[in-house]
């Protein structure tokens, strides 16, 4: 084994899982580093810290809140190792889990590992995911059992599956995080930011990866959605972080198209419940009416500069792309346009949109789609200005 992955853990509260990630992975690994950060547990995680006495133990605690992404910049910084592995406290890694890693990470590669759980989300399926129940918990946890499946999968040596999706769990050279800035603290306090670190390292030109190999058990969420500091807020959270990700982004991270264009809105008859609805769906939205309430309700939710997103009615428009339309028009069909509107415009440039504009003389392009107007003055796209986080 070369011991040049290190393997990162966030910490919030929940310090038997600590405990238990952190005994189990010695159990196997006495010398790898772990590199642990806590910001605000309020239990005993950080005088579990300070006693652990093992000099293959790189971490930090703070009093301050944090974001999951600060967390876990906070573990690539004080890292030491050339590659690091992404885990949770509520993980436990099976036998040979670093040696399978060795042999699939490179420095051009997003090496994602394999993750076994229960039940809990099984519907949502993807390469490197297996459903089978070991328990749901450290309190009933069969590691003998998982042990076994884990040594039964590797002995069929399965080849790596290149996969781009996304998934927290990867391992990758730690430099190219650096360089990056790291995860993007505007999903507050989490969600979204692993869509947001796959996204940015694939237009970097990183290929993903999954190790069938490299395997390790999850019990799920015991640290974010389903704790009890969390689990009253979730739905809430999860709605700012998918809204956040599409003002940054210009498109949901389900998207298939993933392409961001400069697009303005330019609404009459608007009011604060459609403001609601398509502010963050674009780059600026010119409205008419009052729509301070709005701002003052929806800034504590995001990063985004609100009142440079939002502007009246009459002020000068700069964006690339204009979609003009009257909000008492506006409807479920409406929506659906707009959240695939990167889509639709990038169909219409491969098809020559503005024939129309053409034939009348009219600068750029356009067309009509529903209740739209859409105004093209040029298709530039800005997803690549959005690779290094600023």
């Amino acid at each position: 084994m070369n011991n040049d992955i290190a393997l990162l853990v966030g910490l919030k509260n929940n310090l038997d899982y600590s405990k238990h990630f952190y005994t189990t992975t010695r159990a196997l690994y006495p010398d790898v580093e772990i590199v642990f950060t806590s910001y605000n547990s309020t239990d005993d995680t950080h005088l579990w810290l300070d006693g652990l006495n093992d000099k293959n133990v790189k971490y930090y605690y703070s009093a301050e809140q944090k974001t999951f992404s600060d967390t876990y910049n906070k573990c690539i910084e004080i890292a030491t190792k050339k590659y690091v592995a992404l885990l949770h406290n509520d993980v436990v890694i099976a036998p040979g889990f670093i040696e399978y890693l060795e042999q699939s990470v490179s420095e051009q590669n997003i090496t994602k590992f394999t993750t076994i759980e229960p039940p809990v989300f099984a519907d949502d399926e993807r390469p490197g995911k297996i459903v089978k129940d070991f328990g749901p918990d450290i309190s009933t946890f069969d590691i003998a059992g998982f042990y076994k499946l884990a040594a039964d999968i590797q002995s069929k040596k399965q080849s790596d599956i290149k996969n781009d999706a996304t998934t927290f769990f990867f391992c990758m050279l730690r430099k190219t995080l650096l360089d990056i800035g790291g995860f993007d603290p505007l999903y507050n306090p989490m969600f979204c930011e692993d869509d947001d670190m796959i996204m940015r390292l694939g237009l970097l030109g990183l290929k993903g990866y999954v190790t069938v190999n490299a395997l390790c058990y999850h019990f799920v969420s015991k640290t974010s959605r389903f704790s009890a500091e969390y689990q009253d807020r979730t739905r809430q959270i999860e709605k700012n972080s998918n809204r956040n990700f599409f003002r940054k982004w210009g498109f949901p991270n389900s998207s298939a198209e993933k392409i961001k264009y400069d697009i303005g809105f330019v609404i009459k008859n608007g009011n604060t419940e459609l403001l609601e609805k398509v502010e963050p769906l674009c780059a600026t939205v010119y409205i008419d009416g009052d729509f301070k309430e709005y701002i003052n309700r929806e800034q504590p939710n995001t990063l985004f500069k609100l009142s440079d997103r939002i502007k009246s009615y009459d002020h000068k428009k700069e964006n690339d792309i204009l979609l003009f339309f009257d909000g008492k028009k506006f409807g479920a069909r409406s929506m659906n346009i707009l959240e695939n509107l990167s889509s639709i415009i990038s169909h219409k440039k491969q098809k020559g949109a503005g024939i129309i504009y053409k034939l009348l003389g009219l600068n750029g392009t356009g067309f009509r789609k529903n209740i739209f107007r859409v105004r093209i003055s040029k298709f530039t796209t800005y997803e690549h200005l959005l690779i290094k986080r600023k």
